[in-house]
């Protein structure tokens, strides 16, 4: 009777601690893959950028082989010299005509 039904009962809670334990395996086992598939993901992401990086680099390379600093530094200091020449024209067009000059002294009088 009494012996049997405690007997029983104890079967229950030892299969039910039993089962919680697969599923908390089973859980930790699915984190695991999970983790595994998210490392293998990054992996292959990072190869992805950097063939791109690596093909970014090689193109750079290309076009610095067309580029002369030299030049670019001389085609500079001409852009600077002929700003100064249209800056010097701009001064020049503005002057103005038969009007007297005034100072800023006169100005605060």
């Amino acid at each position: 009777g009494r012996n049997a039904v405690k007997a029983r009962a104890m079967r229950v809670l030892k299969q039910k601690k039993t089962y919680e334990q697969q599923a908390d395996q089973l859980m930790q086992q699915s984190f695991n893959m999970e983790q595994q598939n998210y490392a293998i993901q990054s992996l292959k992401d990072t190869k992805v950028m950097m063939g791109a990086m690596k093909d970014g680099v090689k193109a750079m390379k290309k076009e610095f082989k067309t580029l002369d600093i030299g030049k670019v530094e001389d085609m500079q200091d001409e852009l600077e010299e002929l700003m100064e020449d249209q800056q010097e024209i701009q001064e020049i067009m503005s002057r103005s005509y038969g009007m007297p000059e005034i100072d800023d002294a006169e100005l605060e009088a």
